[in-house]
């Protein structure tokens, strides 16, 4: 019975990428499946080095800090308060799994090995939907500018690819060369330029910039000789993509955003950042958040009400200069969510839901590189850019307290505190 259990579980592991396609409902599976697993282990805690008081008091500190005190719909709010209990014991019932089943590494070895496969068909349905205009089942975007892949009205299969680019970066790192390795990096880049969502592209390229610069060069990975051999290359590579990309969609939609920053004009430059925060789609969305945030500074209000908050005629939003009685003077306010993370956070539960949220997202950058420092487990930098990309400031964010956003984030950070507390020496198995 056992065996058949943990063989489910593995499974459940190894198609996470899948559960992501498919959606809310698939994760949230998941996410009970393993919160009971965590339930019933629970005096397997006991045994598990990974946990001490610290921790626990930040992972339960939730039940004070985001409870809906000042809800504007309690019993909306609390029933999401009351579920977000699955995400801490899902990441419970996770390490829990590792720390009993991952004999020699061999769950986490599978789960890399299958993530890439799963990445490498996500590369080359993209790849077919952006030539031919459906993908490998006949999805095709309605959105202009966009692949839809296999999340078809989704539209969320960048956020997908990132999430399995980081996650099994330095697996790839590790087993090929540099040189390769920036090959394969410049295809994740492109693919994700591709798919039109320039949150997540801005994201991924900044991390890898930030991966390339500290790790390659900062651990003298990369010398002189190398660098003016990478250089041209870049320049090579760079060039054509820009010339060849500019005019299409994705590039207008990125490119245009430096041209209407950057002025210049009667020989001066000049910075026009407001004027472009404005102009874009979730600039409303933030300035909503901020203001219901100077409304209920202390508790917010409440889990899953922004919609309802959002829609009040008060937080409606006149463009400067409209002509009145014109139907394009408002902007779009109201949204199911603020599209970023830390406004999601203090629109909704406020300075002290802020407050749990630092520790949860801070604690374990800290635990994460003293781990690296302290016994060069390289394996846990790739779960830690992973875990970067989702709390990443000012750029749009998916729904931190939604199954889509938060499901993904929890599961990574269970493997990023299992990695750091685990001498695991993972490059040892490929030497």
């Amino acid at each position: 019975m056992n065996y058949k259990i943990n063989t489910f579980l593995k499974l459940l592991l190894l198609s996470f990428p899948i559960l992501m396609i498919l959606g809310p409902f698939a994760l949230n599976c998941f996410s009970v499946i393993f919160s009971f697993y965590a339930i019933i282990n629970y005096k397997y805690l006991k045994k598990i080095k990974i946990f001490d008081k610290k921790i626990y008091i930040i992972l339960f500190s939730f039940i004070i800090l985001i409870f809906p005190f000042e809800s504007i719909e309690f019993q909306n709010s609390f029933s999401k308060y009351v579920s977000f209990l699955r995400f801490v014991l899902m990441l419970l019932g996770v390490i829990i799994f590792l720390e009993k089943e991952n004999k020699k590494n061999s769950i986490l070895n599978k789960i890399y090995k299958t993530y890439i496969a799963f990445l490498t068909i996500i590369i080359i349905d993209v790849l077919v939907e952006y030539f031919t205009g459906s993908n490998l089942i006949g999805y095709s975007s309605t959105y202009e500018g966009r692949i839809a892949s296999f999340t078809n009205d989704e539209l969320i299969i960048g956020y997908i690819l990132s999430f399995l680019t980081l996650f099994t970066l330095i697996f790839i790192y590790k087993q090929t060369n540099h040189y390769n390795f920036f090959i394969i990096t410049f295809i994740f880049i492109i693919t994700s330029f591709l798919i039109g969502e320039r949150s997540n592209f801005l994201k991924l390229l900044l991390l890898f910039f930030t991966f390339s610069i500290t790790h390659l060069f900062y651990l003298n990975k990369f010398k002189i000789k190398n660098l003016l051999i990478i250089l041209p290359i870049i320049f090579i590579l760079l060039i054509p993509f820009l010339q060849l990309t500019k005019n299409t969609t994705q590039g207008k939609k990125l490119y245009d955003i430096i041209d209407n920053i950057v002025k210049f004009e009667k020989n001066k430059f000049s910075l026009n950042i407001k004027e472009e925060f404005y102009n874009t789609r979730h600039a409303p969305h933030y300035i909503t958040a901020y203001k219901i945030f100077l409304e209920y500074p202390v508790f917010g209000i409440g889990i899953n009400n922004f919609y309802l908050e959002s829609s009040k005629n008060e937080y409606e939003i006149i463009r400067s200069g409209c002509p009145e009685g014109s139907n394009d003077c408002k902007y779009e306010a109201a949204s199911t969510h603020p599209h970023q993370v830390y406004l999601e956070i203090i629109s909704e539960v406020g300075l002290t839901g802020l407050i749990y949220f630092i520790f949860i997202f801070f604690y374990p950058v800290y635990i994460s590189l003293k781990s690296y420092f302290k016994r060069k487990e390289i394996y846990v930098i790739s779960h830690l850019l992973l875990h970067i990309f989702f709390i990443f400031p000012i750029l749009p964010s998916g729904s931190f307290f939604g199954t889509n956003y938060g499901i993904p984030f929890w599961f990574n950070l269970s493997i990023l505190l299992y990695l750091s507390n685990k001498n695991l020496k993972f490059y040892k198995w490929y030497s």
